[in-house]
């Protein structure tokens, strides 16, 4: 009697077990964000080196106030066609600027598809408007600005 309790039991603890985790693999969802590189010139008579101290003194703050997106600012080092490092394969500007959303529903959370920019970003330009005219006006070419955006979905590391 004791070993036919203990087959049961052994029986329902492993199919909850199993249960459990087949349960928690259907519920994660697919794993996709966004990176979304800009390519920024600087106007005449800007030097990088004040482009990039106002960038990480003034400008990159302002995505402290937005959750699940986050910028970073660099510089192209290199690009070519393949096997060649002769950066004729398109212009990149002075700097890069990679906006990295966790999702796409991030992304559209923020920048609707076929709406204005949210609330949350129209209140912090709005309270900064100095620092947006001046990313454009003072620093950057806007004609000149690449934008460019990849939905990944795959990763070597986990």
């Amino acid at each position: 009697m004791r070993n036919f309790l203990f087959g049961v039991m052994a029986t329902i603890t492993a199919l909850a077990v199993y249960g459990f985790f087949q349960k928690i693999e259907t519920t994660i969802p697919k794993k996709e964000w966004i990176i979304a590189p800009r390519f920024l010139t600087l106007q005449k008579g800007v030097t990088k080196e004040q482009a990039r101290e106002w960038m990480e003194k003034e400008y990159l703050p302002l995505y402290r106030y937005y959750s699940g997106w986050n910028a970073e600012l660099g510089e192209p080092t290199g690009s070519g066609k393949w096997g060649k490092s002769d950066n004729t394969a398109k212009e990149k500007g002075d700097f890069v600027l990679i906006y990295f959303f966790d999702s796409p529903r991030t992304r559209d959370h923020y920048f609707p598809p076929n709406g204005p920019w949210s609330e949350e970003i129209q209140k912090v330009l709005a309270e900064h408007k100095s620092t947006w005219d001046d990313l454009f006006g003072k620093y950057f070419i806007q004609d000149k600005y690449q934008n460019e955006e990849y939905t990944m979905f795959a990763t070597a590391k986990k």
